[in-house]
């Protein structure tokens, strides 16, 4: 069943009371440990592939592109159980007219709805309405910020959670508005008390996190250099600005698995349990060719029986155009 965020109070409220009365008695009946063994057995082998940076558009043969990736999913052997998207989906919503990002959303939908494979969609920075439209969107639009995304996606909330197979997933809005225009990475105050809750809740079944920009990267300090400076700078455009937070909470809640985009390079980093991959793009260097040798693909999960889990980056073999 999914869990939205604390946006959707009386839909945390239910699911928290649900979740207190059926820990308790299963905790008063087997004990703590009991609940770890059943949550283990609970858990089965699956395959769920990991997408981001689609970024689609009429242009430079992107729906060709994304048709192309989708095939080459489904022909995947043993066949994907979900499919896992964490943003920047098309290009782009943030600085185009409200009938460009219409069209952009209306193309993504129809592409996808030729998949029968489950879609489950988080946002990334391309995918709010208006931030970056220097006014041409006015705030108090209809569809401003993240409510067009919202709407056309089908999400209630653009942070949410769902179980697959034992395994718990937690699609995680991490796109903040910058002061005036534009965006910064990092986790709302308020997302962050709703994810302590639903991660509490989920007890000890293996745990992921989705969501656009990185929390941790190594890729981030290409190019970077203090020289005459006694700090290094790092933009909160590229990673989240809160991660000694995010760090803490990951760690509490013994999560495994941390995916995100928004770089377009391949990444994998491994701290305190928890493994963080940073996938490159469906588009590559967005529809362009390879990005910094990182060539179009997604990412193939297959999740073992006792929570653990192998991760490759497969090319789909696509061909951009020359410049």
């Amino acid at each position: 069943m999914d869990s939205p965020s604390p946006r959707s109070p009386s839909a945390i409220s239910r699911r928290g009371l649900l979740h207190m009365a059926g820990s308790a008695a299963l905790g008063l009946a087997l004990g703590r440990r009991a609940i770890a063994a059943e949550a283990i057995q609970s858990a089965k082998a699956f395959r769920f592939v990991h997408l981001t940076d689609i970024h689609v558009q009429p242009e430079r043969r992107a729906e060709e592109g994304l048709r192309a990736c989708l095939a080459s999913i489904h022909a995947l052997k043993p066949r994907p159980d979900i499919i896992i998207t964490t943003g920047d989906l098309v290009m782009d919503a943030l600085a185009a007219s409200e009938e460009r990002a219409n069209k952009l959303f209306d193309l993504y939908n129809r592409i996808c709805r030729d998949s029968d494979i489950p879609i489950r969609n988080c946002i990334g920075n391309h995918e709010v309405f208006g931030w970056q439209s220097k006014g041409r969107i006015p705030s108090d639009h209809a569809d401003y910020g993240k409510k067009m995304s919202r709407d056309r996606l089908g999400l209630e909330n653009t942070t949410y959670s769902f179980d697959h197979q034992g395994w718990h997933f937690c699609m995680v809005d991490d796109i903040l508005p910058n002061e005036g225009e534009g965006y910064h990475g990092g986790i709302s105050d308020e997302d962050m008390e709703w994810l302590d809750r639903d991660l509490a809740a989920a007890g000890d079944r293996p745990k992921a996190i989705c969501a656009h920009i990185p929390i941790l990267s190594v890729a981030v300090f290409r190019g970077l250099e203090a020289r005459d400076k006694n700090t290094l700078e790092i933009q909160r455009r590229r990673v989240c600005r809160n991660p000694g937070p995010i760090l803490e909470l990951l760690k509490k809640h013994r999560v495994n698995l941390v995916l995100t985009g928004h770089l377009h390079q391949n990444e994998r980093l491994e701290l305190d349990g928890t493994t963080y991959i940073g996938e490159g793009a469906v588009s590559g260097a967005w529809w362009k060719g390879a990005h910094l040798g990182n060539p179009e693909g997604f990412g193939i999960i297959d999740v073992k029986a006792d929570g653990a889990f192998e991760h490759r980056y497969h090319e789909y073999g696509w061909k951009a155009e020359k410049a």
